[in-house]
């Protein structure tokens, strides 16, 4: 029985360890896909309310649009195209959590809860985490988690939501979906969704320097080298170098994974849920996003 508690005990940590990770790492790719959706909607619905102003104050002589430009949208389509971000928080995010859950799990499974990490070796587990799910194909699952593609999936959205498929589905409406898929499907969404990732990941390594202690000075060497005497023998040269390395090079402050994980989980929750929200303010403020945004609010091809 005392066998079968002691490894129970050890189940649950195990759990706690992998919730930690994964629950911390949701919480980044979430607020970067989030952050990033709104983004495309807001510059998408304001250059197509831009449009709609020059084409409502000049006549088709005295103006003449670049590129296509079809009927406007109204605002019954932006309320719709708004709310296509009911299906992340309610749907899609649950694929995310399994993606990201299944990469930290293969990243730390055999990583003992008694392990001492440096600061640089947690930066080093994030990152293989990151590549892990990369390569696991997150950025196609990207689009599914973000829209409700296909016709099961759009029944789902419907139903959920008390929508009619014609009153949702207009000409305008088709063409604002359509074109945010296209610009989801981009390089430039994986290359800016990337980067928001990695900000967001360097943003909370930096809050969690705070749980390691600074390190104690080396102590000095034990003696001074004593000068060469004629007739003495010099010291030996390997022997001077090392022992200025090791009174140079300052050891590693180092930390238990046991005792990281509360803190790592704090600022899991810090990420999604603080006021004021610093890990929002840094993502959103970023210059990939503001190229992202100018970029969209400026293309040719949106209505």
């Amino acid at each position: 029985l005392h066998e079968a508690t002691k490894r129970t005990k050890v189940e649950i940590w195990e759990d706690i360890k992998l919730q930690s990770f994964a629950r911390t790492l949701i919480a980044v790719y979430a607020e970067s896909l989030l952050t990033m959706l709104v983004h495309i909607q807001l510059n998408m619905i304001g250059r197509s309310s831009y449009l709609d102003s020059v084409v409502g104050k000049y006549t088709d002589d005295q103006v003449t649009l670049e590129g296509r430009y079809e009927s406007r949208v109204a605002p019954a389509d932006e309320q719709n195209f708004l709310m296509l971000s009911w299906w992340f928080l309610n749907r899609g995010w649950r694929q995310l959590m399994s993606q990201v859950r299944a990469a930290t799990e293969q990243s730390i499974s055999g990583l003992p809860l008694k392990e001492r990490l440096s600061h640089r070796e947690l930066s080093t587990l994030f990152n293989d985490i990151h590549i892990k799910l990369r390569e696991n194909g997150l950025m196609q699952s990207v689009p599914g988690m973000l829209l409700p593609l296909g016709e099961e999936f759009t029944a789902d959205y419907l139903e959920s939501n008390r929508l009619a498929a014609s009153q949702v589905f207009t000409p305008a409406f088709v063409r604002l979906l359509d074109q945010m898929r296209d610009v989801i499907e981009s390089t430039d969404f994986t290359y800016v969704f990337n980067s928001c990732a990695d900000r967001l990941t360097t943003q909370l390594l930096e809050s969690l320097q705070e749980s390691f202690p600074e390190p104690v000075p080396a102590p000095a060497p034990s003696r001074p080298l004593p000068p060469t005497v004629e007739g003495e023998t010099a010291p030996n040269l390997d022997d001077v170098v090392r022992e200025f390395e090791e009174f140079s090079t300052a050891p590693e402050s180092r930390v238990a994974v046991v005792q990281l994980l509360p803190r790592i989980a704090r600022e899991g929750h810090q990420i999604l849920n603080g006021v004021p929200n610093q890990y929002l303010e840094n993502v959103s403020a970023s210059r990939e996003i503001q190229a992202l945004s100018a970029a969209v609010y400026t293309a040719e091809d949106v209505v």
